[in-house]
């Protein structure tokens, strides 16, 4: 089949349908895990006491004092139970490993998605995408200060971690050929 004809989601071979729905499932449960660990971090700085705490008695604290927290469609009424054996500094710190973790699942994600829907040739695109856009993070964490910066080096870490690279990369080339085709 030539590049012009070639389906750009094939409907006949539909295992990038499993692998967009892994992709939205893993990026719902990621994005409320990383809720989960802000909520826990914004409370123990909030209350520097429950550093000086055992595991156990700030899994006591926690319970006589909850912290519910309204987060866009649902609200966060209790923690997971691992970060009452952490510092602040290990919350920090699990913070940012879980972060490049998913950054690299995504980006593994984004592979397997070009490899289904048989556009795995266009895979230095997502190289380029996933280096500009984590250059502009890099940037605006560096010079902008703040939440601020902070904000815009979140959305773009956001767009990253979801379908959207990969579905540009099959979709807006593809689109582009079969314009090519019909002028």
């Amino acid at each position: 089949m030539s590049e012009a004809v070639r389906p750009m989601l094939p409907l006949r071979r539909p295992t990038w349908l499993l692998v967009l729905a892994l992709m939205l499932v893993f990026g719902f449960y990621q994005e409320k895990a990383k809720i989960q660990l802000n909520h826990y971090t914004q409370v123990v700085q909030q209350n520097p006491e429950l550093c000086e705490m055992s595991p156990e008695m700030r899994a006591v604290w926690w319970n006589e004092n909850p912290q519910p927290q309204r987060i866009h469609y649902y609200i966060m009424r209790g923690t997971w139970s691992g970060f009452h054996g952490m510092s602040l500094t290990q919350l920090k710190g699990f913070k940012w490993g879980l972060s490049v973790a998913i950054l690299l699942i995504f980006f593994a994600l984004d592979g397997l998605f070009l490899k289904t829907t048989g556009h795995i040739e266009r895979w230095p695109w997502l190289v380029v995408m996933y280096g500009l856009a984590g250059g502009v993070i890099a940037v605006f964490i560096a010079v902008v200060p703040g939440k601020s910066g902070y904000g815009v080096a979140h959305e773009f870490l956001a767009f990253l971690q979801s379908p959207l690279p990969s579905l540009f990369i099959v979709l807006v080339p593809s689109l582009l050929e079969r314009m090519k085709v019909r002028s």
